[in-house]
């Protein structure tokens, strides 16, 4: 009976732990981004309209926003995507925006570009359009290439980082007062995260119940995990909170609970007690996949850089899944990091800020290989940071805009491909390497240093003659920060030496792959030309004379012949 009751117990115990564990596992997909509801608000061959009109007395009441105090106004939108025009009205419409923030109206009565929310159903329920509720509108604040946001979040969406949010080109207009509609220029469209919506898309409707939070870098200092403390006042459902609360109803204090006991076992549990915490607790292949995607494509306004700009969600199994956020400065665009392209990936952010959380996982030989990897894949994948990827994706976003810069703010009408002017590094370039440095090879030549990857060194091509033995050799290989623990030959031989010889002339390739200790491979192929004994590699002219030499032989014999019956 005690044993049935032992084995019972265990079984409820791997029962649970499964259950913690299958959500994580289950969730990473990026099928929703095929999804025609999602399609209709952010497809990268299209580019819509979106046009806000105001009451003269709700375009005057927005202009009272400050930085600090918001103003929300209703307004009637239009969408015109496909030649078809789709209508909202009584939207709830407010600006956004930081350090970025603006009115979008001066004194004398020009206008400026200002980004904005749009909450589709803030004054009308469940209004909603193709499935979405609310939108960011976000303007290319020092950003003349256009793409850093939307090509940052494509790349690790094809890095199946599911998690991020999607940002698209779209034209935007105003109208006050049934006035004439003035053309505000290219903006970006944003997913909005705050919404059950985009939680459904990635955790489905039945995990949809948790925490939402979002890190602030604002009045009350950075948003790091280890500053938490069960009286900071840090923590709150307010604009200004590090730690912002970004769930609707009144379940702030169970969720503010749970974060406070979550980031104080992040920070006091040390050795297989903070593994075993964090293995249940954080999505750590999403968490490494992220901060690889920050440190690789150079995010240093993230959680990494600056403790700022990031989002989790605490889904209803207490698991923790990162949310890479405000990706618009990136791709060179360089501040707090020396050279955000030669930065070392293992240590992206500032030493002295660098989150303890980073710290302990990176600590930890199993994550570090895994992030390692991350990294690799991202400067070597095909379809993520890979210049000929990036420059075909750049050059059809901007034969998409280039027609449509010209407005009526008179602000980011040209493409120029250039960092953010306030940045520390200006040459860093994008698309037009002509007159700076390529961000993809910098960033691909920083990360390959940093990980030590093994060299392989197969040694100069050769000619030899024809049954001539040759021993390759692979001496030259080295690994920069360990040692080679395997030395393979594609003519199946082992070890340093590999000896050939070949009975037919031609050309052959033989590659070298050698394995460092922390599994990490390369490769090298050496060219062999084997030739004839006079130096006869199979050519037209050789053909002839083996032609002249066959015809010779055949004379010779009938001459043989003929001569032996006359005798």
């Amino acid at each position: 009976m005690i044993r049935s009751t032992h084995c019972h117990k265990v079984l409820l115990t791997l029962i649970s732990l499964f259950l913690l564990v299958a959500p994580v596992n289950a969730l990473n997909d990026t099928t929703f981004l095929q999804d025609p509801e999602h399609q209709f608000w952010h497809d990268h061959n299209d580019l819509p309209t979106l046009r806000l009109s105001f009451s003269q007395s709700n375009w005057d009441q927005l202009l009272r926003s400050t930085s600090d105090d918001r103003e929300e106004v209703s307004a009637d939108m239009t969408y015109i995507k496909g030649g078809q025009e789709y209508n909202l009205i009584n939207i709830g419409a407010k600006l956004s925006g930081n350090t970025s923030f603006t009115l979008p109206q001066r004194q004398n009565g020009s206008f400026i570009q200002a980004s904005f929310t749009l909450d589709f159903d803030e004054f009308v329920d469940d209004q909603v359009l193709s499935g979405v509720s609310a939108l960011k509108l976000k303007r290319f604040n020092s950003d003349s290439t256009f793409v850093h946001e939307p090509l940052s979040n494509q790349i690790m969406h094809n890095f199946d980082v599911w998690t991020v949010h999607s940002s698209t080109h779209l034209r935007f207009e105003i109208q006050i007062a049934n006035g004439d509609v003035h053309y505000f220029g290219m903006y970006r469209a944003n997913e909005s995260i705050n919404r059950h919506e985009y939680l459904d898309k990635r955790f489905g409707k039945d995990n949809d119940g948790g925490a939402l939070w979002q890190g602030n870098y604002k009045d009350f200092g950075p948003a790091l995990f280890s500053r938490i403390t069960t009286t900071w006042e840090g923590i709150g459902d307010f604009d200004q909170a590090s730690f912002e609360y970004k769930g609707k109803g009144s379940r702030y204090e169970e969720a503010r609970a749970q974060l406070v006991e979550m980031a104080q076992n992040f920070t006091n549990l040390a050795g297989a007690d903070f593994v075993d915490y964090v293995d249940l607790h954080i999505n750590i292949p999403l968490f490494l996949k992220s901060m690889a995607s920050e440190a690789v494509l150079g995010h240093w306004d993230g959680f990494w850089g600056n403790n700022n700009n990031y989002m989790f969600y605490i889904d209803e199994s207490a698991v923790l899944h990162f949310i890479p956020f405000d990706t618009d400065n990136t791709l060179g665009t360089s501040l707090f990091v020396d050279d955000v392209g030669k930065q070392d990936p293992f240590e992206f952010g500032r030493q002295s800020t660098t989150p303890l959380l980073v710290s302990k996982i990176m600590a930890i030989d199993k994550y570090r290989r895994e992030y390692a990897g991350y990294i690799r894949t991202l400067v070597e994948q095909d379809d993520l940071l890979n210049q000929e990827y990036a420059v075909d994706w750049i050059t059809n976003a901007h034969s998409l805009i280039e027609d449509h810069l010209d407005n009526v703010t008179g602000e980011h009408q040209e493409i120029a491909d250039r960092p953010a002017s306030w940045g520390n590094q200006s040459d860093y370039r994008l698309f037009d390497f002509s007159s700076g440095r390529s961000f993809y090879a910098a960033r691909k030549i920083a990360v390959i240093d940093a990980i030590g990857l093994p060299v392989a060194d197969a040694g100069p091509d050769i000619q030899l003659i024809i049954g001539e033995t040759f021993e390759l050799s692979a001496a030259s290989s080295s690994d920069p920060n360990g040692e080679l623990v395997s030395i393979e030959w594609s003519n199946e031989q082992n070890g340093n030496a590999s000896t050939i010889s070949f009975s037919n002339v031609g050309s052959y390739t033989v590659t070298l792959t050698v394995t460092d200790n922390d599994g990490y491979t390369a490769s090298d192929e050496i060219t062999i030309t084997v030739v004839g004994p006079t130096g006869d590699s199979g050519s037209s002219s050789g053909g002839s004379m083996g032609f002249a030499l066959l015809l010779l032989l055949f004379v010779r014999l009938t001459w043989a012949k003929t001569h032996s019956q006359t005798c």
